[in-house]
């Protein structure tokens, strides 16, 4: 009878791993910085589209951490240039995402807003109202915030700066006027035409 218990003991804990289901394999879950890699030359933009002003290029082996992503895809990085003036995605250069490799967590890469490429943005340092007229006296259409962006139309020579809100990331549509004094621009600004109202 002693011989069959070891016997019995080995089928019972035979039949209970034949019964319970193995656990499960554990995933592996990205950690770490998200990283860029470069496996050939790749092009760094100012601006996250292709037809953007180019940055720089760098050679295969290019490695850099990545800190944001446009709705796109395209992958924002800070340069660790001095830019002081530059607020929020402005201060970012742009890989196309198809251009490396990807390694650590980058699927928790916060989602930011890509500024258009030939557009010259305001990028207020503080509090602006958007004016309806090139007056401090006319109704107040709409606030710019710090990290509110809008596209500069022109200058009116007076003082004041056009700005539309469409183009920038505040979902407003308003066009209106700002005191040129408080402008903080970006982008191809050099030009701007003289407007009237």
């Amino acid at each position: 009878m002693f011989r069959l218990v070891p016997l019995v003991l080995a089928v019972a804990l035979l039949g209970c791993n034949i019964l319970t289901p193995a656990s499960p394999t554990p995933t592996d879950t990205p950690s770490g910085p998200c990283e860029a890699t470069a496996s050939a030359e790749v092009t760094i933009y100012m601006r996250p589209d292709p037809a953007a002003e180019v940055f720089s290029t760098q050679g295969a082996g290019f490695t850099m951490e990545v800190g944001a992503q446009t709705a796109s895809g395209w992958l924002g990085f800070d340069p660790g240039v001095a830019q002081a003036a530059n607020i929020g995605p402005f201060r970012l250069r742009w890989l196309d995402p198809g251009s490396v490799d990807l390694t650590g967590d980058c699927g928790s890469l916060p989602v930011v807003w890509g500024p258009p490429i030939g557009v010259c943005f305001d990028m207020p340092m503080e509090d602006v109202d958007v004016h309806a007229e090139p007056s401090a006296a006319s109704a107040v259409l709409a606030t710019l915030h710090l990290e509110d962006f809008a596209a500069v139309l022109g200058l009116n020579g007076a003082g004041w700066a056009k700005v539309d809100l469409g183009p920038g990331n505040t979902g407003s549509t308003v066009v209106g006027w700002v005191d040129a004094s408080t402008l903080n621009m970006n982008g191809p600004c050099e030009a701007l035409p003289t407007v009237t109202e």
